[in-house]
């Protein structure tokens, strides 16, 4: 842990436990967001969902798609 962040975790224990919550879900939010970015960038996940772009763009032609307000 960086000496930053150390300071910035000090600062954080003196607010409220409710602050503090608020506070872990953004962080929360924010790491599970750089992984998820990480996991999509990798090329087999990049190929795969050029495939399933392709497939939508097929089927969308050939009218085998559905609007989604019938779904809903």
């Amino acid at each position: 842990m960086t000496e930053r962040l150390r300071q910035v975790v000090a600062q954080v224990e003196q607010l409220s436990p409710e602050v503090q919550d608020a506070l872990a879900e953004i962080l929360e939010q924010e790491i599970e967001e750089q992984e998820w970015d990480a996991i999509v960038r990798t090329p087999g996940s990049q190929r795969f969902l050029e495939h399933l772009a392709q497939e939508a763009r097929r089927e969308d032609a050939a009218n085998e798609t559905r609007d989604l307000d019938e779904l809903l």
